[in-house]
């Protein structure tokens, strides 16, 4: 088997293990919090980097090929691993572990709040497992997930905890030097930096692309790195407004994009999320949203 790409990410991986499990992109949507077009997109992508054909697509579905059952036989051992080494590590310290999966701007602020979700000795240990992929709380991949997006599963628990919305922020000194960045010719007469494919997260980068097509003066793989390098002047990006509205090297160019607002939720399975430290920790996750809900709302 060939590589065109390098080793295929574990994200893709785990992307491929909903959609085998599932037998299609509607049901594995559900279970891995991901739209049915990115995931389309991540099979299409991870089919060329093996070189491959995964899947038979139905009108009804998808169904393995051959190599896509020899993969996913691969793919659960690797789960298999995982999960074994998260075992191990969790007994090298007799705190208990809280793992959360949010998208990478969530994660950040959590990790910016953590004495908020934590504190003390005796406080649970915290994982922060995030990114473009989402893991699955009714597999027991992660205790508490935040997502934009539920699923109707049994034995799934879930909390509101707010809107957020986006805007598109560029640093003062592009902003000046282009007046058109506070106006709806920004599109056609600015520069922009947009996420990849692979690393983009959300409805934001879709809806951007729709705008710019594929003009866009800088593309990255990770939401840090369209934050550095617009904040250092390299044009313009939508971001959510409680990561825009708290970077000082950056200027809001517009009002709330009202079409990209959505609801977050906590998401917790029904057995994990009565555990003590796990409720605990989601209680005082849900309080801090609320406490800053100026910059969601």
């Amino acid at each position: 088997m060939s590589f065109k790409n390098g080793m295929p990410s574990w994200e893709d991986l785990r992307l491929f293990l909903a959609v085998a499990n599932e037998g299609g992109l509607i049901g594995a949507a559900a279970v891995s919090a991901s739209s049915p077009p990115t995931l389309s997109r991540r099979m299409r992508h991870l089919e060329d980097n093996l070189g491959i054909q995964l899947f038979e697509r139905h009108q009804t579905g998808y169904s393995l090929t051959q190599h896509g059952r020899e993969l996913l036989v691969k793919v659960q051992e690797m789960e298999t691993h995982s999960k074994s080494i998260q075992t191990w590590r969790a007994q090298l310290d007799q705190r208990p572990v809280v793992r959360i999966t949010a998208g990478s701007w969530t994660s950040v602020f959590l990790a910016q709040h953590l004495e908020e979700i934590t504190g003390g000795a005796t406080a649970p240990r915290i994982e922060f497992l995030s990114g473009a992929s989402f893991l699955n709380v009714s597999r027991r991949e992660a205790d508490i997930a935040i997502r934009n997006k539920i699923s109707e599963q049994q034995g799934i628990a879930k909390t509101r905890i707010g809107p957020v919305s986006f805007g598109i922020y560029g640093s003062s000194t592009y902003c000046r030097s282009n007046p058109s960045s506070q106006s709806e010719d920004r599109y056609e007469n600015c520069d922009w930096v947009i996420l990849s494919a692979v690393g983009a997260t959300g409805t934001s980068s879709s809806w951007l692309r729709q705008r710019i097509g594929d003009s866009a003066r800088l593309v990255c793989d990770t939401p840090h790195a369209v934050l550095e390098a617009v904040a250092n002047g390299a044009g313009l990006c939508v971001l959510p407004r409680f990561v825009g509205e708290q970077e000082p090297r950056l200027q809001a160019c517009c009002a709330e994009i009202d079409c990209l607002r959505h609801t977050q939720w906590l998401v917790t399975h029904d057995e994990t999320g009565t555990l003590p430290h796990v409720r605990k920790t989601a209680q005082k996750i849900v309080k801090l949203f609320a406490h800053h809900q100026d910059l969601f709302g």
